[in-house]
């Protein structure tokens, strides 16, 4: 038999004191086994290289003294909890960085990322996508539907927008942004409803409770409304003609020529947090 070694004569005079074997091999099989620090490493190989480029990426960006603050834009009626574990996460790993979060309307976000007023943002996709822009889709979620659990439809498994038509649907949005959210919902989506306005997404759940109307969210904001224990809300899938569901594409944006580490690490951050929702 033929055993495969290191170079001894590659290895340093210090670590042949304790040398590591990682594996044997003999050539009557060609067969491979692990010795028993092959394995340990085999087994924590995966831990040990994430952490290695959390610490290369916390390294560059503690480098570049300039990036002290990342300002996030979400959308204001996004009931993700995921946004709070990102920012979280991203504070223990680079605690030197401040983040600033702003709430808008998609086009809102539009325009503070225009202006630059803030540094990306994180919104569904109502427009073609822009080769200005670093556009990166972290999640395809299909549209759901919020009812009180005492309304008549919500015994039904799934429901349509014919089924909407003689329902109120509540959007949230501030005086100055109802037309526009109100023109999306019902040239967009195809909703055919009469409009309600909540202020804030608690306002809008507590419209729902109050059976005012429904609302549209999609998967991930139904995680977040059982995370906050509301029985008296229930949800349903909305599906379109022939029964296909429909669904809503979000990303995260920012202009190309302001891409940092802090950036693309944000970004990093959030995709790994929504992944844990979808789990």
């Amino acid at each position: 038999s033929v055993t495969f070694t290191m170079l001894w004569s590659s290895v340093n005079a210090e670590d042949r004191k304790n040398p590591v074997v990682l594996h044997s091999c003999k050539s009557d099989t060609l067969s491979f086994f692990w010795a028993t620090a092959g394995k340990f490493l085999y087994r924590h190989a995966p831990d040990l290289l994430e952490s290695a480029a959390q610490l290369e990426a916390a390294t560059t960006i503690v480098g570049q003294r300039q990036i002290s603050h990342l300002t996030v834009g979400y959308l204001r009626e996004y009931a993700g909890i995921d946004i709070a574990r990102a920012v979280s996460t991203f504070n223990q790993h680079f605690p030197k960085i401040q983040i600033n979060l702003r709430q808008g309307n998609h086009e809102e976000l539009y325009d503070l990322l225009n202006d630059e007023k803030v540094d990306l943002i994180f919104s569904d996709q109502r427009r073609a996508l822009s080769d200005e822009y670093i556009n990166r889709k972290l999640v395809t979620t299909n549209l759901m539907i919020l009812f009180s659990s005492h309304h008549p439809l919500a015994s039904k498994k799934s429901v349509g927008r014919a089924d909407l038509t003689d329902q109120a649907c509540i959007l949230i949005a501030p005086e100055s942004q109802q037309k526009e959210e109100a023109n999306y919902y019902r040239q967009t989506l195809g909703i055919k409803s009469d409009f309600v306005f909540a202020q804030t997404l608690e306002g809008a759940y507590t419209m729902v409770a109050a059976n005012r109307g429904y609302m549209i969210t999609d998967q991930l904001g139904v995680v977040s409304s059982r995370n906050l224990n509301l029985p008296m809300i229930k949800s349903l899938p909305l599906h379109g003609a022939g029964g296909t569901l429909v669904h809503r594409d979000y990303y995260l944006f920012w202009q190309e020529e302001r891409t940092t580490p802090a950036t693309e690490e944000f970004a990093k951050t959030l995709e790994r947090e929504i992944a844990k929702l979808e789990d």
